[in-house]
């Protein structure tokens, strides 16, 4: 019959390589719910991106058709203006240089004005590309900002078994009578 030293020696080994046991469960369960945490704050970044991405796309489309129309309203006052001066200086009985020379000041000037419209028009598509980048790389530091769970060694639980089992047994043989 086993000595009591011997049986007490064995549950504590037991419980220990149990407890072990135990505490790398929880180490893996926790490591899929963080990797869980992870994989839906990932989700949520991308849609949020996504959505940005949509948003500042409808804005750029918008801002091209407003400049777009901008240009064509100041084409049709240009073709207007040149068309009262045409009439003016044919009611005047004016002809030559000088009218064509008032003709082109109308021409340069709608000409400038269109130029500054596709000049606004570029520094806005510009600025609305920079917030798509800025909106990439918010998202990259949000998704970066929670870390996928780690799970726990399986070498290390068999190497803290095997050194529990070590401990039980040397003390095993230390309990038992010699022969």
């Amino acid at each position: 019959m086993c000595d009591p030293y011997s049986i007490a020696s064995t549950m504590m080994t037991v419980a220990s390589a149990g407890s072990q046991y135990i505490g790398y469960r929880q180490q893996a369960a926790q490591a899929e719910s963080q990797t869980a945490m992870y994989k839906q704050n990932r989700r949520n970044a991308l849609t949020a991106l996504t959505r940005q991405y949509g948003d500042i796309g409808q804005r750029q489309v918008q801002e091209q058709e407003a400049a777009y129309q901008r240009k064509e309203e100041l084409t049709r006052q240009e073709r207007a203006r040149r068309a009262r001066a045409r009439v003016k200086a044919g009611e005047s009985g004016v002809s030559g240089h000088s009218v064509n020379m008032a003709l082109r000041d109308i021409s340069g000037a709608a000409a400038r004005d269109r130029s500054t419209v596709g000049r606004n028009l570029d520094w806005t598509l510009g600025q609305l590309q920079r917030r798509k980048h800025s909106a990439r790389t918010k998202a990259e530091n949000r998704i970066n900002a929670v870390q996928p769970g780690q799970k726990p060694s399986k070498l290390a639980l068999g190497i803290g078994l095997a050194s529990t089992a070590t401990r039980g047994y040397t003390r095993f043989l230390k309990s038992s009578p010699r022969s």
